[in-house]
């Protein structure tokens, strides 16, 4: 893998993880669940499905000194229907920002590259 170096003073910790995901070959972008009112950031993968990513709090902008962790959930027919939905990582910021956020990527990715596969 390659590493991807995170400042925690530049900018949302949204930002830094999609640059990271990015890094990694995945597509990222930012929107929100408004009946829940969680911000998130969503991996896209082949065929449709996504993976939603958030803290426990549901949001996106902690600070990374005060992280508290990643929750990512399999979405199969992404914002369709919750129906088949699985976590497929869950932290409580142990670490710190950049430990954790190394994690998160790790388990998404293979989450990813194990979906795909499955589509094709």
């Amino acid at each position: 893998m390659t590493d991807v170096r995170i400042d925690p003073r530049t900018d949302t910790a949204a930002d830094q993880l999609i640059r990271t995901l990015e890094a990694h070959g995945l597509t990222a972008r930012t929107d929100i669940d408004f009946p829940t009112c969680t911000d998130m950031v969503i991996v896209d993968i082949e065929g449709g499905p996504e993976i939603w990513i958030a803290d426990p709090t549901g949001r996106t902008d902690s600070p990374a000194d005060a992280h508290p962790g990643w929750v990512a959930i399999y979405r199969p027919h992404a914002d369709l229907s919750d129906d088949g939905e699985e976590e497929v990582y869950r932290s409580e910021g142990a670490g710190g920002f950049a430990r954790d956020t190394a994690a998160l990527v790790v388990a998404v990715a293979q989450c990813a590259a194990v979906r795909s596969l499955a589509a094709a």
